[in-house]
């Protein structure tokens, strides 16, 4: 029938015109959760739940079982919905002639969703192909990718308005910057920053008081301490990561994405182009702040300084899987290095 976007699949549930099969999977786990729970409200009378809602989850389960509660009739209503979230349909070649059966007869007075969240399936594979093709042809495969950093901002400025305080475009974009942009996180933030504010405009010093900071914000503290040459900051930004006992292996890699970052946008300026063309090119929907502070930290370093840094980082990060030396010792000595770096002092 259709492959849909987030739009598309919002217009069929406002309107009613569902589909009789849907495969979800997507980057946002946020959004696959709120359809799926928007379909269920829609769909299902809690009166008649035990009847017509059946729900199958991970690798427990046995596809054959859910499609056999596919085919029953609804008990007192409209639909029957059958929900599948996360099953191993490479288990089994079986599973996949199974499913093919089913869609090809659907059963008209019902709904069956797959939904792949805590499971990714490898969108390369022939299989995945498959399923695609076939959802594609009985019924509706919708992709939810990460929005727009604009369109959670937006959402964060209308849901802090929603719990009734306030939270301008800016500081709902600096909120981003600063606890990521997992939208389930976000909102979480959202309503612990309107709880504080009791009903008052939510500020940047708000966020910075109450607001938790993602590792991704935390590692970007230590880089911008260090391309300022601040040793002092990025020293304690480091030691901030180890007193939260975040993975030293993780630490160097989101290290590694921040001049990964600046390395692209000095590539493209040199070039003639802009962050937003590396936005194009790269997959950063949803966390274009952090090209935006790339843009404004790599006017300080050079293209070969950048290039000396991503070798340090990748030297860090061999010693770090194999080697038994000290975890932290080998960052703060990447420090040390970055830093020496950023002031144009050789080291070897």
């Amino acid at each position: 029938m259709a492959k849909l976007d987030e739009a598309g699949l919002r217009a069929q549930i406002k309107s009613g015109e569902y589909s009789n099969a849907y495969f979800i999977y997507g980057e946002e786990s946020y959004l696959k959760e709120h359809y799926v729970s928007q379909i269920k409200k829609k769909l299902i009378n809690p009166a008649f739940e035990d009847f017509n809602l059946h729900m199958y989850e991970g690798k427990e389960c046995q596809l054959d079982d859910a499609l056999k509660d596919a085919q029953i009739l609804p008990m007192m209503d409209e639909y029957n919905l059958v929900i599948v979230k996360d099953y191993p349909i490479t288990r089994s070649k079986s599973d996949i002639k199974l499913l093919e059966e089913y869609l090809e007869d659907l059963n008209e007075s019902t709904v069956f969703i797959m939904l792949y969240d805590a499971v990714t399936l490898d969108e390369k594979t022939a299989t995945f192909r498959n399923l695609i093709k076939l959802f594609d042809n009985s019924g509706s495969v919708v992709n939810l990718q990460k929005r727009t950093e604009g369109d959670v901002a937006r959402l964060l400025v209308s849901g802090a308005k929603k719990r009734g305080s306030s939270l301008d475009l800016n500081n709902a974009r600096y909120l981003i910057s600063v606890s990521g942009n997992d939208m389930k996180v976000l909102l979480n933030e959202l309503d612990k920053l309107s709880y504080y504010s009791q009903g008052k405009e939510i500020t940047k010093q708000t966020i910075d008081e109450i607001a938790t900071k993602c590792l991704q914000a935390r590692v970007y503290d230590v880089s911008k301490a260090v391309t300022a040459g601040n040793a002092d900051n990025a020293y304690k930004a480091l030691a901030t990561l180890f007193e939260l006992r975040e993975d030293p292996i993780i630490i160097n890699a989101a290290i590694s994405g921040v001049y990964v970052d600046m390395y692209r946008v000095k590539c493209a300026k040199a070039a003639g182009k802009s962050y937003d063309d590396v936005a194009a090119v790269f997959n950063y929907k949803g966390r274009e702040f952090a090209l935006k502070n790339a843009s404004r930290d790599c006017a300080r370093l050079s293209q070969e300084q950048l290039r000396n840094s991503l070798d340090a980082i990748l030297e860090t990060d061999i010693k770090l899987k194999s080697t038994g030396l000290d975890s932290r010792l080998l960052l703060e000595e990447l420090i040390s290095k970055l830093l020496l770096i950023a002031r144009g002092v050789s080291y070897a």
